[in-house]
């Protein structure tokens, strides 16, 4: 159990960074609010999963499959947190 989620963690902190930073980049050109933070994680976070490990690190996938992690869980797991993300910036802001 504490592997996979430090596997996940390996995977997500690739995603998060990045989301995060370009978030609140739009933010503060679109009039910083929480819900919009949440509607740009929406869109920036499966945008990167498609950018780093579509695209540029194609090879991973093979790692994280090795640990029981298919292509098509880590694509529903990214869409279910960024939408879970948003429903809270959403409630709180």
């Amino acid at each position: 159990m504490i592997r996979s989620v430090k596997v996940l963690w390996i995977f997500y902190f690739k995603l998060f960074i990045p989301a995060i930073l370009f978030s609140l980049l739009i933010n503060t050109q679109l009039g910083f609010t929480v819900g919009n933070f949440g509607l740009c994680f929406l869109l920036f976070l499966p945008a990167f999963h498609f950018l780093i490990y579509e695209l540029r690190l194609k090879d991973e996938y093979y790692f994280y499959a090795n640990f029981g992690f298919s292509r098509l869980f880590l694509w529903i797991l990214t869409a279910a947190l960024s939408l879970i993300i948003n429903i809270i910036c959403q409630f709180y802001g």
